[in-house]
């Protein structure tokens, strides 16, 4: 057999193997999925529409905020927590009119903050 013949036929086995590796994964996600329960709350993402100003938004939160008592992703950061309330609240005071932004709920939360100090100090503003 030829060199490059030689060459091929490792190329081939080699590919093989590695097909059968992934062959297996494949026949392991299968298992999982197939055992899976799926929630329909799971797939559809539902948005709470808060009917008042963000400053009334703001003065709901706020407490929650200022206590401590909450972390995202095992951090008190202000910001990751209002793009994570932002994901599920709308907040919209006038139906006619276009939702708060993520920078102005920021910026509303920033003014709270700085009016209620005594607790900012350990918070991620």
């Amino acid at each position: 057999m030829t060199n490059a013949a030689q060459d091929f036929r490792n190329q081939c086995e080699q590919l093989e193997s590695v097909l059968n590796e992934v062959k297996k994964s494949d026949n392991y996600m299968c298992r999982l999925l197939k055992n899976a329960v799926w929630n329909e709350d799971m797939v559809v993402e539902e948005t709470i529409v808060f009917n008042g100003t963000g400053a009334e938004f703001v003065e709901l939160i706020g407490p929650l905020l200022m206590s401590g008592k909450w972390t995202v992703n095992d951090k008190h950061a202000v910001k990751a927590f209002l793009r994570s309330l932002y994901s599920v609240f709308q907040i919209c005071y006038d139906s006619k009119k276009e939702p708060l932004t993520l920078g102005s709920l920021e910026n509303l939360v920033r003014n709270y903050m700085d009016e209620h100090r005594e607790s900012r100090s350990h918070l991620g503003y």
